[in-house]
């Protein structure tokens, strides 16, 4: 029955910290140092990691018990050797985190970033960290901070990540896949219609009418679902995390891949390293390359190639979408990221299109500081390119 009340206490507290340390920096005392007795009284009662650095002497000056628990390490072995806890993060996120703390050291500035930690026999860990300037006189040499297990947030969200990126790249292999065969079916309808006298009003006649009524209503569907499905997620806030956009962008290439060979179509993804890291929102993003691999399929004859490249390079990412279909013609190029532009054609095998797919995933790509444009020939195919910030 305490439950309730210990759980607000906890989020009080950890709110009173964030205050705290969000205003320490203007306040300075007669003699030019801090008093460690408040930190200390805050990171005993803190059920997170709580810190003191000094960033000139490259040392902790307070690290309270919380922090073996997190990091499965002593807190008197890192008091007395700080530069061993590089080692444990992990390799894929050590130069991350060098890169902050560099920052650290030259701004002397709020800094709040993610890391995984390396746990003996165990799964890595998720740390996200808040780091607060203390300023003294207009200098600032000690900096205070709180690190929190965000494992289970992180775990949360790569979980709705895969589920979405499945269900986005299966939401456009059913578009194709169904849309397909339905018309099929409902051009075949209205031929046999076709064939039958004009006189005859037959039971047959009617049958084939509800045949193509049935089959225009689920194409019908079929295409809301997935216009809607895309207009809905755009509209959401950003919510950007720092992750692998190899992995992210393998994750929805091998649903393509599952459905190749009804799809009729080579799908190919490369990159210049094995692990490139970006925030992103997953969710949104995947939507965009979802949507660049969709237009794709549609304007490529089978047998076709699609290929997926991503070059890290030194302050940027560049992803390339590049097919070898009927590409774009010239007269369209100054509007196709334009809404209900009048670029909107039906694709090779009748797919509709509304005109809007490509202005969203122009505003996604803005919204992540990126920028967007595309290079197509008639008869030679597309490629659309995504650039972002590291």
């Amino acid at each position: 029955m305490f439950t309730q009340p210990i759980a607000s206490i906890v989020v009080y507290i950890h709110f009173k910290i964030t205050s705290l340390l969000n205003h320490l920096h203007t306040i300075g005392s007669a003699k030019n140092k801090f008093d460690l007795t408040a930190f200390q009284l805050i990171g005993d009662q803190y059920d997170g990691v709580f810190f003191v650095y000094d960033l000139d002497d490259r040392k902790f000056i307070y690290l309270n018990e919380a922090f073996e628990p997190v990091w499965k390490r002593r807190v008197d072995e890192v008091m007395e050797h700080p530069a061993s806890l590089l080692d444990s993060i992990h390799p894929e996120d050590r130069d991350h985190v060098v890169k902050n703390y560099e920052k650290l050291q030259a701004e002397r500035l709020k800094l709040r970033m993610q890391f995984r930690v390396v746990w003996p026999y165990t799964t890595d860990r998720w740390i996200r960290l808040k780091v607060y300037p203390l300023a003294q006189n207009g200098q600032t040499s000690w900096v205070a901070g709180m690190a929190e297990d965000d494992s289970s947030r992180m775990k949360n969200i790569f979980n709705m990540q895969k589920i979405n990126a499945r269900k986005d790249s299966m939401l456009e292999i059913l578009s194709h896949d169904l849309r397909g065969p339905i018309g099929i079916v409902q051009g075949l309808a209205a031929a046999i219609e076709e064939d039958l006298p004009k006189s005859d009003v037959s039971q047959s006649q009617r049958h084939l009418q509800i045949i193509q009524q049935i089959c225009q209503r689920n194409i019908d569907l079929i295409r809301d679902l997935v216009h809607q499905e895309f207009l809905e997620s755009s509209e959401v806030e950003l919510s950007r995390e720092r992750l692998d956009l190899v992995w992210e962008i393998n994750k929805v290439i091998a649903q393509y891949r599952n459905a190749q060979e009804s799809l009729s179509k080579v799908f190919e993804l490369t990159s210049s390293q094995e692990q490139v890291y970006c925030k992103i929102d997953s969710m949104k993003f995947m939507q965009v390359i979802n949507n660049l691999i969709s237009n794709a399929i549609k304007f490529t004859p089978d047998g076709g190639i699609i290929r997926i490249h991503v070059e890290k390079k030194r302050s940027e990412v560049l992803i390339t979408v590049r097919d070898n279909g009927i590409g774009i013609p010239e007269k369209h190029h100054p509007y196709l990221f334009d809404k209900f532009t009048e670029a909107r054609r039906p694709g090779l095998k009748g797919e509709e299109s509304v005109g809007l797919g490509r202005s969203i995933i122009k505003n996604i790509v803005e919204m992540h500081k990126g920028k967007i444009w595309f290079k197509s020939e008639v008869n030679k195919g597309s490629s659309f390119f995504i650039q972002l910030p590291i």
